[in-house]
């Protein structure tokens, strides 16, 4: 049980870092909003710091609280997905908890750059805080398209918008499955016999007993010690399973 809550949270820190650093695109979308705070001075920094103090300081707003917050809702993602609460609910929620660790950073940035805040203070940043984010992660989900299930897996919908594309392959990591698209992989709490199930209609099969792979996503086949492997579009290599190779064959994954 233990084990199995520190997996769960391990994989949370490593997901939620990738999301955000994982991509030079990402981290210049996050300088740019903290140059521009930084620009604006919102909530009264403007008038409160010099130009080079006021760009400092939303800089470290900005990348200081970003990721919590980002654990905090990929947290309430997982739970989501394992219990079937609905978005219109757990969102709210996930906002008004990433609001505590988001004031705590803030607070702490702001004594650093000589503020003196009272409990007043605080109750406002916090109340600010989670209504921002609630904004943020309704705006974003609104802006995600939903997957035409006739054209696109079922799978699509456990993953994060960002995520979404074609399915490469399926692995699974203990209590999980790795769904890998070209955009990306997630980590996903299930089976892999039922994500299997909902890879269709993308063509695929099982080749191994940890492993399922698209079609289409099978660049060449090679032999490493003697063992069969696949080498596959996002460049990794999946093994072949003796007792998969059959009905690889059959599915077109293996020529």
């Amino acid at each position: 049980m233990h084990l199995f809550a520190a997996n769960n949270i391990h994989s949370v820190l490593v997901e939620a870092t990738q999301e955000l650093f994982g991509s030079r695109r990402r981290i210049t979308i996050l300088l740019l909003i903290a140059l521009l705070t930084g620009l604006v001075g919102p909530f009264g920094t403007r008038p409160d710091f010099l130009v080079v103090e006021r760009y400092l300081y939303w800089m470290l707003v900005v990348f200081g609280t970003v990721l919590p917050a980002q654990i905090i809702f990929l947290a309430f993602d997982r739970l989501a997905q394992h219990s079937g609460w609905r978005e219109r609910f757990w969102v709210p929620a996930a906002s008004i908890i990433a609001a505590c660790p988001v004031t705590a950073v803030v607070m702490t940035i702001a004594i650093g750059f000589g503020a003196r805040p009272d409990i007043a203070d605080v109750t406002r940043l916090f109340s600010q805080s989670a209504l921002v984010i609630l904004a943020i992660a309704t705006l974003l989900r609104l802006a995600q398209t939903p997957p035409d299930t006739k054209t696109h897996p079922n799978i699509q919908r456990r993953l994060p918008g960002a995520k979404r594309g074609r399915l490469i392959r399926l692995t699974a990591q203990d209590h999980y499955v790795e769904i890998v698209t070209d955009r990306g992989a997630t980590l996903v709490q299930m089976r892999l016999r039922d994500a299997i199930n909902e890879t269709s209609p993308t063509a695929g099969a099982q080749v191994h007993r940890s492993h399922w792979v698209a079609s289409d996503a099978v660049t060449t086949m090679c032999r490493k010690d003697g063992a069969l492997q696949l080498q596959l579009s996002d460049g990794s290599a999946v093994p072949v399973g003796r007792t998969f190779r059959k009905h690889a064959k059959e599915a077109g994954v293996l020529y």
